[in-house]
């Protein structure tokens, strides 16, 4: 017969103010280098770089209307607009400087660590918990790769709705600032969506609602504190966004997107993450041996050793989940919200991936939080434990601070970050890729080349590693004036738009080389199906722009470069190649006016 529970009063030892500022202090110490020596690489090009959707407010509209990779042409089916606005913003705070997309990222982190230490003080009414669990998951090695990472901004994004709407969803149910319930209902509402905009896991949030609902129900004679549920509204909300996704918001255009895991079939997907559930814990708790990709190899029976012991020790975690059902509904709320939050990385529906360190930023909270229950329990012992306990909570503070100032070092150095991967897992394509596009603006084309081949050997049918390969010959052949590696270009090029029809950017490169041959007929119907495909591409309307000012036709060549500059106003070039127009055209103070703007974006830069 399980013992009711008394309603523990709310004790706050040091104000919280003091705690917000200590947690800033923390995640700044621990981050700083992340702000000033960060870079942007890999998916950062696409979401940045090369997105002109964020380079002019007018697309906000379109920013809804997209998927994530829309605007540098990047085929996928990622709907995240939330991500996409909060880019939008720092590009016109920052331009195209990395430390301003980094200290917004290392800003976030912060205010999620402060939201955990408000959570779990509602929820445990202890504060040496709260503090415990806020500290830790602000310095916490495991968690860096999303604060590290600025194309991982979704998923600092959605822990912020997602524990706003809580906290908020919490205040509300339990009665706090009478008189504002609605506000606080309608507040939790309106972050969920936010939440739901920032990244599809966000739909997990009403079942951690139910789980609050059903470890925290209150007695029949508290009622009159505790308002009504309300829970289904967020379950309405979750069932629009999914209708909404798999119709006008779906854009796998029809046809089935391929995932590494979807090939195999669900039990051994699922025999699978009980591996990497049993790595996840050890993550938490000793941060070591951390890359950016893990290569997990599928599980092959259940009577494999680490498969057979993995699922063996979940079946333990779910007797000890049992057990604290019984004895303490806080700490099994604790234990479920790791499951609960994890579960839509479970590969119950396929993913790219079998495991990523970003994927428990959310699903850490709870693993934090039942180490310190257990850790609060331990310090009340004696003034010995707590002596012992409070030392053991600063080493370890202080142990994952220093491994996560060592990680932004690595960050800092994607051939570094890519070294590492292919150290822990060898046969890894995307990392050969990456280092590939690295190599290629660093110069070394010859083993840029060299790391695309090798990827291809796996993944003969990328119609982006087509497009990479054919910049590197690109490279070569301007840099030996080898026409012979202008038509492997454009025969990789050719390649990728087999593959993927709809990728406008090939097509302008393919215009491009056609240009630099002299075939301007095919050039220029290759730049029109460019603009069929995306008629907001401003580099395709430039480029047509030097097509008509080689030819002479002045007014057809302004034409087209005042429309890429509508569509990109902070592309040097465009105001350069609009000079030169007006200057050939006789129009002396408007060049001067278009080279001034050109040179004063030159120097932003």
């Amino acid at each position: 017969m399980q013992k009711t529970q008394k309603t523990q009063p709310v004790v706050k030892i040091i104000p919280h103010y003091l705690i917000i500022l200590l947690i800033a202090a923390a995640g700044m110490a621990v981050y700083y280098r992340s702000i000033i020596k960060g870079i942007f690489f890999f998916d950062d090009e696409g979401l940045i770089l090369n997105n002109y959707l964020i380079k002019n407010f007018s697309y906000i509209k379109d920013i809804f209307r997209t998927q994530l990779y829309h605007g540098s042409g990047v085929y996928s089916n990622f709907y995240r607009p939330m991500q996409s606005l909060s880019l939008m913003l720092d590009y016109h705070l920052w331009g195209l400087k990395p430390f301003g997309y980094h200290m917004a990222n290392v800003f976030i982190h912060i205010l999620n660590a402060i939201c955990v230490y408000f959570l779990v003080y509602l929820l445990s009414k202890k504060q040496y918990v709260s503090i415990f669990t806020g500290m830790i998951f602000c310095v916490h090695t495991v968690l860096s790769w999303p604060v590290n990472y600025v194309a991982s901004r979704s998923d600092l994004l959605i822990a912020l709705f997602f524990l706003t709407s809580f906290i908020l969803y919490v205040l509300y149910k339990e009665g706090y600032f009478k008189g504002y319930g609605f506000f606080l209902y309608a507040g939790s509402l309106l972050a969920f969506i936010l939440a739901i905009l920032s990244k599809e896991v966000a739909c997990i949030l009403p079942f951690v609602i139910l789980l609050y609902l059903f470890c925290f129900s209150k007695k029949e004679k508290d009622a009159k504190r505790y308002r009504p549920s309300l829970a289904w509204v967020f379950f309405i909300i979750t069932a629009v966004y999914a209708y909404l996704r798999f119709t006008v918001l779906n854009f796998t255009q029809g046809k089935l997107l391929e995932t590494t895991t979807g090939m195999l079939p669900m039990h051994i997907r699922l025999l699978t993450t009980s591996k990497v559930m049993m790595i996840y814990l050890r993550l938490l708790v000793a941060p070591v041996g951390l890359h950016m990709e893990w290569d997990i190899n599928p599980a092959t029976s259940f009577l494999q050793d680490e498969v057979f012991l993995s699922v063996v020790a979940l079946l333990v975690i779910a007797g000890f989940m049992y057990y604290l059902f019984r004895a303490s509904r806080l700490k099994f709320f604790a234990i479920a919200w790791f499951f609960i939050t994890i579960l839509p990385y479970s590969n119950i529906f396929p993913l790219n991936y079998f495991m990523g360190e970003g994927w428990l930023y959310v699903p850490s909270i709870g693993f934090f939080t039942l180490a310190g229950l257990y850790l609060c329990e331990l310090k009340n012992r004696s003034r010995f434990w707590s002596i012992a306990v409070i030392s053991a909570i600063g080493s370890l503070i202080i142990f994952y601070g220093i491994l996560t100032i060592k990680r932004a070092d690595v960050w800092a150095d994607p051939i570094r970050l890519y070294t590492e991967v292919l150290k822990y897992s060898p046969t890894n394509t995307k990392a050969r890729i990456n280092m590939g596009v690295l190599l290629t603006k660093s110069g070394s084309y010859d083993e840029a080349e060299k790391r695309y081949k090798e990827a291809a050997k796996f993944l003969p049918n990328d119609a982006g590693l087509h497009s990479n390969l054919a910049n590197v010959y690109i490279k070569k052949a301007d840099g030996y004036a080898n026409k012979k590696m202008y038509g492997l270009a454009l025969k990789e090029f050719e390649k990728a738009v087999e593959l993927n029809p709809k990728d406008y950017v090939a097509y302008n490169n393919i215009g491009i080389l056609y240009k630099q041959q002299g075939q301007i007929k095919k050039a220029m119907e290759k730049y029109a199906k460019a603009l069929e495909i995306n008629p907001a591409y401003p580099l395709t309307y430039n480029n047509i722009g030097n097509i008509y000012l080689e030819s002479g036709q002045y007014e057809a060549a302004i034409r087209f470069y005042k429309k890429a500059i509508a569509l990109d106003p902070n592309k040097a070039v465009f105001y350069d190649n609009l000079g030169k127009t007006y200057k050939s055209k006789g129009m002396i103070k408007e060049a001067e006016e278009a080279f001034k703007k050109a040179s004063e974006l030159n120097t932003a830069k």
